[in-house]
C-alpha cells in the first residue's frame, strides 16, 4: 500500500505540460472571421493572477494543490465573480479532501496570458481518483473587463455548441488514441495568442476490449488534439 500511495504521488507531482502530440500536419480549421488585435488599457491592463500551495492535511494525504487568485488595481466586479468561482469549485473540493483522514487534493494550474486574456486553467479533483480529475477554466478579458464565457469562445471559433462537438469528433477519429467515441463533455476554454479558441474535453471512448475515460485538449485552428499528462493536466497552447 505504501509503495502505491509513493507511485502515485510521484506521478501526480509531475508538473510538466509536455503532452503527446497528435497534429499530422493538414490544414488548418478555417473559422471563417478574422480576429484584429485588441488593444489592451485601463483597469485590466493591471490583471495579475497569483498562485497559493494548499498543503492541508496529514502525511502523504496533504492536499497538493495550487489555488489561483486574480486582482487588479481597483475593484472589479468581474475579478471579483471570478474569484468567488475558484473557490465554490476548487476550494470547497480541497476543503472537503482535508477534511478526510484518508483523502487529498490535486489542483494542478496553469496560467496563461495570451495578451487579451488573462488565464487560469485548473485540473484538479481527488488525487486517489484519476478517472475523477476536472478541468475548470477561469479567463477574464482584460480589454473589457469581463469574464470570457463559452458563448465568447464558440463566438471567436464561428461555432455553434453542435458544430463544435462535430469538429471534436472528427478530430478525435483522426488523431485521437484510439476507439470509438462514446461521449463527450466540453469542460473548459482558452484562447491562443492568435485568439482563436482551444477546449478541454473529457471523452469516453471503447477499445475494444474496454472503455476508457481521458481528458483531451482540442485545438481547431491548427486541426489538433493532445492528450493529458500523466498527471492528468490538460495542454494549454500558448
Amino acid at each position: 500500500m505504501k509503495k502505491f500511495i509513493a507511485l502515485l504521488l510521484s506521478l501526480i507531482l509531475v508538473f510538466t505540460f509536455a503532452a503527446c502530440s497528435k497534429n499530422k500536419g493538414e490544414a488548418p480549421y478555417d473559422p471563417g472571421v478574422t480576429l484584429e488585435p485588441v488593444e489592451v488599457s485601463g483597469i485590466g491592463a493591471t490583471a495579475k493572477v497569483t498562485l497559493e500551495d494548499d498543503n492541508r492535511g496529514t502525511g502523504t494525504m496533504a492536499n497538493k494543490a495550487q489555488i489561483p487568485t486574480f486582482s487588479v488595481d481597483g475593484d472589479s466586479a468581474a475579478i471579483n465573480a471570478i474569484n468567488e468561482r475558484i473557490k465554490s469549485e476548487v476550494v470547497t473540493l480541497c476543503d472537503a479532501a482535508a477534511a478526510e483522514p484518508l483523502q487529498y487534493a490535486v489542483a494542478i494550474t496553469q496560467v496563461v496570458d495570451s495578451g487579451r486574456y488573462l488565464q487560469a486553467i485548473v485540473s484538479y479533483g481527488n488525487a486517489l481518483n484519476l478517472d475523477g480529475l476536472s478541468v475548470a477554466t477561469y479567463i477574464y478579458d482584460k480589454s473589457t473587463d469581463t469574464e470570457a464565457t463559452y458563448d465568447d469562445a464558440l463566438a471567436a471559433g464561428d461555432f455553434t455548441d453542435a458544430s463544435l462537438k462535430t469538429v471534436i469528433k472528427e478530430i478525435f477519429k483522426d488523431k485521437g488514441p484510439g476507439g470509438d467515441l462514446k461521449d463527450m463533455n466540453v469542460m473548459g476554454f482558452a484562447f491562443t495568442g492568435s485568439g482563436y479558441p482551444q477546449f478541454f474535453v473529457k471523452v469516453t471512448f471503447d477499445t475494444g476490449e474496454d472503455e476508457q475515460v481521458e481528458l483531451i485538449t482540442v485545438v481547431p485552428e491548427t486541426n489538433s488534439l493532445d492528450q493529458a499528462n500523466i498527471d492528468g493536466s490538460v495542454l494549454v497552447k500558448e
